[in-house]
């Protein structure tokens, strides 16, 4: 198993007061040999922070993506894709990590599935060996207008770990996009007859779609988008070849790397019927096995629910009503009502619905 003293963790991204100090040491209690390298922005307070390299950036500055009664969204693409990078170029260690600076590391047990599931096709190889991410949020598909669409490329971005050389690939040769025209893409009057996948937001892609794309863009000549509105069953099938022969897909229970601001990072069947429509570990598990290694042994898991879509979905709802009575937050009596009420009366659907 990979030793701690051969990675160097990029941290990236603002400083949270209250989840990067905890970040950072969760990383030096389960990779206690890794170099700490912190990648934020310029004027940050680092006052009593435990890392090794300090990377002060300039801030490309973020375009307001969504505007709600509650909460106004920012794309931060830019921020991301530069904090990330600029971290990267400190690297000199063998492997390298990738981490939200709002992340926490539970454990170690992520390193176990590095050399797990290494047979590939010879379709679309851009590493070396496979990279580990996250199944939040990368994505199979998502619900549009009532229905659910294939998503290609909508890769997780939280945290990546794998060879030096391969996570430098997968970033550095990525540019950062120009604004404000990439966030109101949809909205520009050339494109108004195009249709975001993504609802309300108008960006060209999504920051995990635009990162998934484009290194296998430049290296693959067959591999095109003109923007998000793409969804075509052949682009989906590249992609399927592209993320089953160059990552490997972990939720928490397999990684341990969890994110404090949202509960379901803990238990990722928080999210119902949503849950099932990302690469959860099942679902990379049998594209595995039909893709790459006919002879792998699929683990006990309730794998059937994946082959009839409008079950599997209602499988969702169930699961979704269950968990919401034991979020925290939740008022007794909508506790009540979710775990009394509303999960049997989906249970009984599930059940009694072919």
């Amino acid at each position: 198993m990979i030793d701690s003293k051969d990675i160097s963790v990029v941290v990236q991204g603002a400083i949270n007061k209250e989840e990067t100090p905890k970040c950072l040491s969760s990383i030096r209690k389960y990779l206690p040999n890794a170099e700490i390298i912190l990648s934020t922005w310029e004027g940050s307070d680092v006052t009593g922070l435990d890392y090794d390299i300090l990377v002060f950036n300039q801030d490309p500055q973020a375009f307001v993506q969504l505007q709600t009664k509650k909460k106004t969204y920012y794309n931060n693409l830019n921020r991301q894709l530069l904090s990330t990078q600029n971290g990267l170029k400190k690297v000199e260690r063998k492997y390298a990590m990738k981490f939200r600076s709002d992340l926490i590391l539970s454990g170690t047990m992520f390193l176990k599935y590095f050399d797990m599931f290494q047979a590939r096709t010879d379709k679309y190889n851009l590493f070396n060996r496979k990279i580990l991410t996250s199944t939040l949020f990368t994505r199979y598909e998502q619900k549009f207008k009532k229905e659910f669409i294939k998503i290609p490329f909508h890769i997780s971005d939280w945290w990546f770990l794998g060879l030096t050389e391969d996570i430098k690939k997968y970033f550095l040769d990525t540019p950062l996009v120009e604004e404000p025209s990439f966030t109101y893409y949809f909205n520009l009057p050339e494109n108004q007859d195009k249709v975001s996948p993504y609802n309300k937001n108008s960006f060209k892609f999504a920051p995990e779609q635009y990162f998934g794309y484009t290194p296998f863009a430049n290296n693959f000549e067959d591999i095109y988008m003109e923007d998000s509105s793409d969804t075509s069953d052949e682009l989906f099938e590249k992609f399927r070849h592209c993320l089953i022969n160059n990552f490997i897909i972990l939720e928490n229970k397999q990684s341990g790397i969890y994110l404090n601001k949202y509960c379901y990072s803990k238990n990722e069947k928080m999210l119902g019927e949503n849950y099932l429509s990302l690469y959860t570990f099942a679902r990379f598990e049998m594209e595995y096995k039909q893709l790459c290694d006919n002879n792998y042994i699929l683990n006990n898991r309730n794998y059937e629910v994946y082959n009839n879509k409008k079950k599997a979905y209602r499988y969702g709802q169930m699961l979704k009503h269950y968990y919401a009575a034991f979020m925290p937050n939740v008022k007794f009596l909508k506790r009540l009502e979710e775990l009394f009420i509303s999960f049997p009366f989906y249970a009984i659907i599930y059940l009694l619905k072919k």
